[in-house]
């Protein structure tokens, strides 16, 4: 009875899985289509798209360093004010002689005047504007990495998990041939007990042991639907969708002259990002240096008095320059000074970490990547050792010359080699990746 439930539960959930698999729309993907999907939907890119179009305006905006400001304004006013009243009879060019009798000066009465005025402002010398100007430029060539960095880091991840779901489907491969060899195993001990030649304990161990595999192999579909869900969210694909990874599972040769490399490249994106952020703060001292010195701006403008909306019964002119000296200002100038300095060596302290945690991770991920080659090399030694060892029991067993026991200890241990062979390559796969991104080079085919 016990042995019927465990079929029906295993039968159950595998029809489960397989419902699951019918009921999906398969999208067959290759690594490559995975990576440009992954760059051009995720998340992470999109906002350093967006962090790009940031700085882009902010260095736009500091064009007002070189480009003139330009204003222009209609001005509603009455007064009753001697002189503002007498000014406003100049402007709109209405002044009698009437209009200095003491009387009607002390008490003008009432006068209204619209002012129609455009007003231009030209920067000659603004040294502080135009450091500022330069810290932006080096801004947007820090946002620039920075996305490219991101999109590396994002072609990683997809890879990573491209190479989860190819590694899934492969252990299910490998469940299914363990499952036909579980399948023949118990075929031949049912036909040895039929002719006494085995007792019923290693009839039972046979099946238990396929009952096992089967188990085994209904794990490794919960494993492709967790590889898939992860790898469609990942990739901005709908939920119901099922990716299927047409690229096969390879050993991986890494050229020998990336092997030796000993010194991180400093033409890495989130390195150049940060140079570029250093130089950005070098500016801002600069900057901040430039507003203890004189600003010297052009000015005109040019309007229209009248007593009516929009009129232009009366115009003038003015124009002149105007340097401007912020001599003191509470310390403030002295302060900006200070904050500036420190940023920049934040700034560059961050620079320098970054640049020794990359030479660090280089030299770690060398190291390990050598040992994963090799033990990838043992695991399939390991495996030709065990498939030979297999089939030198499993024909024995046929003839009833070898221990039920020793012939599926043989097909077990033929199993998990298989399984360290896929984790080995899994680990060289993983290192490989981490070195590409290291590097910032695709290293293989």
């Amino acid at each position: 009875m016990y042995k019927v439930l465990v079929w029906a539960v295993l039968l159950m959930g595998a029809q489960n899985g397989w419902a699951r698999q019918e009921t999906r729309e398969v999208l067959k993907l290759s690594m490559e289509d995975a990576v440009k999907q992954a760059v051009e939907s995720n998340w992470q890119v999109q906002k350093a798209n967006q962090n790009l179009g940031i700085a882009t305006s902010e260095l736009r905006s500091s064009n007002a360093v070189f480009l003139p400001s330009v204003n222009l304004s209609e001005t509603y006013a009455t007064t009753t004010d001697p002189l503002s009243a007498f000014g406003f009879k100049l402007q709109q060019q209405i002044a009698s002689t009437s209009d200095f009798n003491p009387e009607v000066l002390n008490d003008p009465g009432a006068v209204d005047n619209f002012k129609t005025r455009i007003y231009a402002e030209q920067p000659i010398i603004n040294l502080d504007g135009i450091n500022a100007r330069k810290a932006a430029s080096a801004g947007v060539q820090a946002s620039e990495f920075n996305l490219r960095w991101t999109r590396s880091q994002i072609a990683l991840q997809a890879k990573n998990l491209y190479f989860q779901l190819q590694l899934a489907h492969e252990k299910r491969k490998v469940a299914e041939s363990a499952l036909q060899a579980a399948e023949a195993n118990y075929k031949v001990a049912n036909d040895l007990f039929d002719q006494d030649l085995i007792h019923k304990a290693d009839l039972l161990s046979a099946e238990l042991r396929m009952t096992e595999v089967q188990s085994e192999r209904i794990a490794t579909e919960n494993q492709i639907n967790d590889g898939n869900a992860v790898l469609t969210h990942f990739l901005g694909l709908d939920r119901s969708m099922t990716i299927f990874p047409i690229d096969p599972i390879a050993n991986m040769e890494v050229p020998k002259e990336y092997l030796k490399m000993t010194e991180i490249s400093t033409g890495r994106s989130d390195l150049q990002a940060l140079s570029s952020q250093v130089m950005a703060t070098d500016q801002l001292v600069k900057s901040a240096r430039g507003g203890l010195l004189p600003r010297l701006n052009a000015f005109a403008s040019y309007e229209w008095n009248d007593q009516s909306l929009f009129g232009t019964n009366a115009n003038n002119y003015m124009l002149g320059a105007k340097l401007e000296w912020d001599i003191f200002k509470g310390g403030k100038n002295l302060a900006k000074i200070q904050k500036a300095t420190y940023q920049r060596n934040l700034a560059e302290i961050n620079y320098q970490e970054k640049l020794s945690d990359g030479q660090r991770e280089l030299d770690r991920t060398r190291a390990n990547l050598i040992l994963a080659k090799k033990q990838v090399e043992l695991a399939e030694l390991a495996i030709k050792q065990a498939e030979e060892t297999y089939k030198v029991r499993a024909d024995r067993f046929e003839e009833g010359l070898e221990r039920t026991s020793d012939v599926l200890l043989a097909e077990s241990d033929l199993l998990a080699k298989k399984i360290n062979h896929l984790q080995s390559m899994n680990r060289f796969q993983q290192l490989v990746f981490n070195l590409e991104m290291l590097l910032e080079q695709e290293l293989t085919l």
